[in-house]
């Protein structure tokens, strides 16, 4: 009875990268890059009405090449590496193992570049918008 047990509160634990081997949409930073995705859409739907002359052009282009472009192609290089691990090339290793950290960077660089353009382009739609509603004024 009086045996005292450790508590781990943070216990470092690592786990190997899984982003690759399931569906893009389990992953919570995927998940947040998506609802950046609709949210921007959204957005640009709302402000490109309001939008005159070249300057719709210019901002649509902007969202193609900026937003939904790298969307897309992380959704193909996702595939690439799924199908990868479906036919046994590849298999989750160890969180220490070199492929894993691999894994681990590619799922990192690719969630916080959709991340970062999303994000990036949202700003300058509100920036957009704000100066529209003559805030900058």
């Amino acid at each position: 009875m009086s045996e005292h047990k450790a508590v781990v509160w943070f216990g470092d634990d690592p786990t190997p990268n899984t982003f690759f081997f399931r569906s893009p949409f389990r992953s919570w930073k995927f998940l947040i890059n998506t609802v950046l995705l609709v949210i921007v859409s959204l957005l640009a739907a709302f402000v490109l009405p309001k939008m005159a002359g070249n300057t719709i052009f210019v901002i649509l282009t902007f969202f193609v090449l900026n937003v939904v472009y790298p969307y897309w192609w992380a959704l193909i290089r996702h595939e690439r590496v799924n199908e990868l691990y479906r036919a046994g090339k590849i298999a989750e290793q160890p969180a220490e193992s070199p492929q894993n950290v691999i894994l681990e960077v590619a799922d990192s660089s690719m969630n916080e570049g959709l991340r970062n353009t999303s994000a990036v382009f949202g700003i300058l739609l509100l920036g957009i918008l704000l100066g529209k509603l003559h805030y900058f004024k």
